[in-house]
């Protein structure tokens, strides 16, 4: 099962070209619309599963929905990446929609929300 970008949640990362869900997926499988100003997985069928774009979203918009051999319907995995950015706490949610979270120490390096290029000034606006 793919992740899946809530369109209520997610802001694109503002003026982003480049948002970190964008450049963390190995796949280069997640892109964004600026009709909508919203990522989007590309190719749905593609999809890894490996996560780097749900733990990179700042606005914790990109949820990984767990396959039905796992979890069944409404089954699924998010983390919250805490600010101290050495803690992840995960919620799962079980097709009974009993939740579980647990906590795990980890190293997530901040992503800025753009990559700069050479000559073009953006702020900085680092998660």
């Amino acid at each position: 099962m793919p992740v899946i970008v809530d369109p209520d949640l997610c802001n694109g990362c503002y003026n982003s070209k480049q948002p970190p869900c964008v450049r963390m997926c190995p796949g280069d499988l997640i892109v964004k619309d600026f009709q909508t100003n919203q990522a989007y997985l590309k190719y749905v069928d593609d999809c890894w599963d490996c996560l780097p774009c749900v733990k990179a979203c700042p606005e914790e918009a990109i949820r990984f929905q767990l396959s039905y051999q796992m979890g069944f319907y409404n089954a699924s995995l998010q983390p919250h990446v805490h600010k101290d950015r050495q803690h992840i706490t995960w919620t799962s949610v079980d097709c009974n929609g009993k939740v579980e979270e647990f906590q795990i120490r980890t190293k997530v390096l901040p992503v800025a929300l753009d990559e700069k290029i050479e000559g073009e000034t953006t702020p900085d606006f680092s998660i």
